[in-house]
């Protein structure tokens, strides 16, 4: 089974648009303590239903939290320490992906050559693995648009993408 490493934008953002158990479903996902502080304190479940259904995804064990053996990253520049985390934490995975929709940490992992995955990425391969319909994934995405911060620019190559996967015409996309 595939393991995402995931920080606290990319859970915030999956349980909004509805995808987060399914995504528990089909992957292992793992987050850091700090992010769970940060997405399902016990404050934050009593206002939000999407840190409840965090919190439930940990209880029932769709949702594994581990630490990282070494969380201090000396990178030149600053990250939240749930992202902080997380980064670690995918680093001491071995062969894992690490899903964030976080500027910073997305130039993190670039300059560490870590594989990632924004949101509205795992939303596409969830349709390609036949997780979510098209509708649904395309929902979430003009969902995004408005929730995340995505530029124009992605949100369109990301509805490129969809489409294409639909019509069967997805080849070689670059990385995002």
């Amino acid at each position: 089974m595939t393991q995402i490493v995931a920080d606290s934008s990319a859970l915030i953002l999956l349980a909004k648009c509805g995808f987060l158990r399914v995504l528990c479903d089909f992957y292992e996902v793992i987050a850091p303590s700090a992010v769970i502080s940060e997405v399902a304190s016990e404050e934050l479940i009593k206002n939000y239903p999407d840190a409840a259904l965090i919190a439930n995804l940990i209880a029932k064990g769709h949702i594994i939290v581990r630490d990282p053996e070494k969380a201090e990253f000396r990178l030149p520049l600053s990250l939240h320490r749930g992202e902080n985390d997380a980064l670690s934490l995918a680093i001491e995975t071995q062969n894992s992906l690490f899903a964030t929709d976080d500027g910073k940490a997305i130039k993190a992992a670039k300059f560490l050559e870590l594989p990632f995955i924004i949101t509205p990425k795992i939303v596409i391969d969830l349709f390609r693995l036949g997780r979510i319909s098209f509708e649904d994934a395309r929902e979430s995405i003009e969902k995004l648009s408005i929730i995340g911060r995505y530029s124009p620019d992605i949100i369109a190559n990301v509805l490129v993408l969809l489409t294409e996967e639909k019509n069967g015409k997805a080849h070689n996309h670059k990385d995002t």
